[in-house]
C-alpha cells in the first residue's frame, strides 16, 4: 500500500500511508495483539517496519523525481528541436524569397532596358533634328520613369489605372489638366501592363495635343475604363474619346507613337485596340484580359 500510494501519489500521501500501515500492525500484528503495548519486541519489529518503509518512500520518490526530470528535459530539447526546425524552415524561406527578388529585379531591370532601347531606337528613326529628339525622348523617358515609380510605390508591384491616368493628365500642366474627364473603378495592373499603359495614354496625349482636342480652346478629353464580361471572360476596357477639337483625319504614315497605341497593352492576353479618327474627333478603344493584366509574366 505504501509502494502503491507513493508511486501514485507522491511523497506526502506516501508518508502518511506508511504511519497508517505502521499503526494497524502494531495493533493487530504485534505482540502483544490488538494493543498497543511496547516491549522490546514490538520496537524492534517497529523500528524495522520504519527503516523498510523509509528506504522504500525515499528511493521510489528518488525515481519518481528523476523521472520527472527527465520528461521535463526531453520536452525542452523537443521544444528546442522544433524551434531550431521553425528557424530553419523560415531562413530557408527567406532564402528563396531573397532569391525570387533578386531574379525579379533583374527581369524587370531588362525589361525597362529593352523599352529605353526601342524608344531611343523608334524616337531616333522618326525624327530629324536634335532638339526635338532631345525633347521627345525626355517626355516618353519621363513617363516611363513615373510610371516605375507607381509600381514600386504600389502593393505587390502594381498600380492602379486611376493614378496612371491621372499622372499622364499632369504631364499637360495646370492649363490642361481640368479638360480631361476621368472615370471608372478601383483597378489595379501588374508591372508590364502598367508600364505599357502609360506610354500609351501619353503617345494619344501627346497628339491630342498637337492635333486634337488640346489644341483648341474648348476640347476635353474623357477617358472611362471599365471590366465587361466577353464570352464568359472578364475583360479591361479603356476608352479614350476626343471632343470639341477640329475635324480629325486619319494620319497617312504610322510613326513610332501610332504603332505604340497600337501594339495594344504589354504582357495581357486578347489585347486589342480600336482606334476611329471620325470628324468629331479621335476615339480610341484600348481591351485586354483582365486577369492577364494583374498577373506578374517573365
Amino acid at each position: 500500500a505504501v509502494i502503491v500510494t507513493t508511486l501514485l501519489a507522491g511523497l506526502w500521501p506516501g508518508i502518511v500511508s506508511a504511519a497508517l500501515c505502521g499503526l494497524a500492525s502494531w495493533f493487530f500484528f504485534v505482540a502483544p495483539a490488538n494493543s498497543f503495548g511496547l516491549n522490546p519486541g514490538a520496537l524492534t519489529a517497529l523500528a524495522f517496519y520504519a527503516f523498510i518503509v523509509s528506504v522504500d518512500i525515499f528511493i521510489i520518490h528518488s525515481v519518481t523525481v528523476t523521472a520527472q526530470h527527465l520528461r521535463a528535459e526531453r520536452e525542452a530539447m523537443a521544444e528546442l528541436a522544433a524551434s531550431l526546425q521553425r528557424t530553419n524552415l523560415t531562413l530557408a524561406q527567406s532564402e528563396r524569397e531573397q532569391q525570387l527578388l533578386s531574379q525579379e529585379i533583374g527581369h524587370r531591370l531588362k525589361n525597362q532596358l529593352a523599352l529605353v532601347e526601342a524608344i531611343v531606337s523608334q524616337t531616333m528613326r522618326t525624327q530629324s533634328d536634335l532638339p526635338t529628339i532631345s525633347r521627345v525622348l525626355a517626355d516618353r523617358l519621363s513617363v516611363l520613369g513615373d510610371a516605375q515609380d507607381m509600381v514600386i510605390a504600389g502593393d505587390a508591384g502594381q498600380a492602379s489605372v486611376r493614378e496612371i491616368v491621372l499622372k499622364v493628365a499632369q504631364l499637360h500642366g495646370d492649363s490642361l489638366r481640368d479638360r480631361f474627364v476621368i472615370d471608372g473603378p478601383a483597378l489595379s495592373l501588374a508591372s508590364r501592363p502598367t508600364l505599357s499603359l502609360s506610354m500609351i495614354l501619353h503617345e494619344l496625349g501627346t497628339n491630342a495635343t498637337k492635333y486634337g482636342a488640346l489644341s483648341t480652346a474648348a476640347g476635353v478629353v474623357t477617358i472611362t475604363w471599365a471590366v465587361e464580361t466577353l464570352e464568359g471572360t472578364e475583360r479591361f476596357v479603356l476608352r479614350w474619346r476626343e471632343t470639341g477639337g477640329p475635324p480629325v483625319v486619319e494620319p497617312a504614315g504610322k510613326g513610332f507613337g501610332t504603332r505604340l497605341i497600337r501594339a495594344g497593352l504589354s504582357g495581357a492576353l486578347g489585347a486589342t485596340v480600336v482606334m476611329a479618327f471620325e470628324p468629331a474627333g479621335l476615339s480610341c478603344e484600348i481591351a485586354a484580359d483582365l486577369a492577364s493584366l494583374q498577373t506578374e509574366r517573365p
